[in-house]
């Protein structure tokens, strides 16, 4: 007697929603922030480089003082 469970009629599908203003604003700014992503994420490498470099630097001038405040014999 299972195949009679078959024979029911199904349920019609939902209709599909129509998209609210606050859905078009969510969506919209989701897709914002998706491309904001992207674009920070390709930009990851070059801010690396740049900030090793500021840290290298500062480092040098770290140890440029600490040289200089030896020779000059403030420590």
């Amino acid at each position: 007697m299972r195949w009679t469970r078959l024979l029911r009629r199904r349920p019609e599908p939902a209709p599909p929603r129509t998209d609210t203003p606050g859905q078009r604003e969510a969506e919209s700014a989701l897709s914002r922030a998706v491309a904001a992503r992207r674009e920070a994420e390709a930009r990851r490498t070059a801010v690396d480089r740049i900030a090793a470099r500021l840290a290298r630097e500062r480092e040098t001038n770290h140890f440029a003082d600490l040289f200089r405040a030896a020779l000059e014999g403030d420590r």
